[in-house]
């Protein structure tokens, strides 16, 4: 409980000093502002020049995909030992935001913890924004950035998804199903390779002019999202020839069961479905290239 409570004077602390040695403590709500983030301190402006701080150790995102009104992503990390707080900027913003440091926790035992949960405006555009992150020390001295890109898509995929080719995995329940879609020159799209162009996601140098995309790694390490929806997209003429479809089962995130569905969508035709039940005996063994159970399989003339 002291280490607890000394944490949190020390985040405070940091706060204050942050916003004192830029423009001055702010209680900006941050109507206007691309993101916003839980219970930190928004300062309007732009982010203080570093001052040989403590570094960012980790950040974890989980997946790199937002979308404009998107609410609840969580960012977690961890930072170098003297920091108390963290400062958080999306690209193109009008300002960024202090958040106090957490204490250490398992996935980092000794260093203080980055815990925050992000939201963003209606008004966000689609394309490619950087997230960049400071540690903070006790003197409010900023040390280097760590820099994750975001891709802004330009809605939620909670929808009917618009390609000459989709594929589409729905399921029933918070659970982490994903979607594996192998293509007929081999490359596999998934998680781990959204693109058919990814060179994971193939063993040989082979792709398609047309490349096949994942939209978003819903639920992904049971971070909810609410979306429980995963499309694999041709924009325009998908390779022809024969496809398989997975879906794997990371996380039950504590569920008995999930009930799923596949569906393909041929030029905007349905061209095939099918259902299935996802139980705990799924989550076992590794998820990655490869993974999962055969739902269906088809063909592109």
């Amino acid at each position: 409980m002291l280490l607890v409570g000394r944490r949190r004077a020390w985040a405070l602390s940091a706060a204050v000093a942050l916003a004192g040695c830029s423009i001055g403590a702010s209680d900006d709500p941050a109507l206007t502002s691309l993101m916003r983030i839980q219970g930190a301190q928004f300062v309007a402006g732009p982010m203080p020049a570093e001052q040989a701080g403590p570094e960012v150790a980790s950040i974890d995102l989980l997946t790199n995909t937002i979308w404009p009104g998107y609410s609840n992503k969580s960012l977690k990390g961890a930072l170098g030992e003297s920091a108390t707080a963290a400062t958080l900027a999306l690209s193109g913003d009008n300002g960024y935001w202090i958040v106090p440091a957490g204490v250490p926790d398992v996935s980092a035992p000794t260093l203080p913890t980055l815990r925050a949960t992000a939201s963003f405006s209606t008004k966000l555009a689609p394309g490619a924004y950087s997230l960049e992150a400071h540690a903070v020390d006790g003197a409010g001295k900023l040390g280097p950035p760590k820099v994750q890109t975001l891709t802004a898509l330009p809605e939620s995929p909670a929808r009917v998804a618009q390609g000459e080719l989709v594929v589409t995995l729905t399921w029933d329940t918070e659970v982490d199903v994903d979607l594996h879609v192998v293509d007929p020159l081999g490359n596999e799209i998934y998680h781990g390779a959204p693109s058919s162009l990814d060179p994971f996601a193939h063993a040989a140098s082979v792709s398609s002019a047309s490349p096949g995309v994942l939209d978003v790694d819903s639920n992904a390490n049971c971070s909810i999202d609410g979306l429980r929806q995963e499309d694999v997209i041709w924009a325009s003429a998908p390779p022809s020839g024969h496809y398989l479809v997975r879906v794997d089962t990371p996380s039950l995130c504590g569920q008995a069961s999930a009930h799923w569905t596949v569906s393909v969508m041929l030029q905007a035709v349905l061209l095939t479905e099918v259902t299935g039940t996802a139980f705990d005996s799924d989550t076992w063994g590794a998820h990655d290239r490869g993974a999962g159970v055969l739902a269906l399989e088809f063909d592109v003339p």
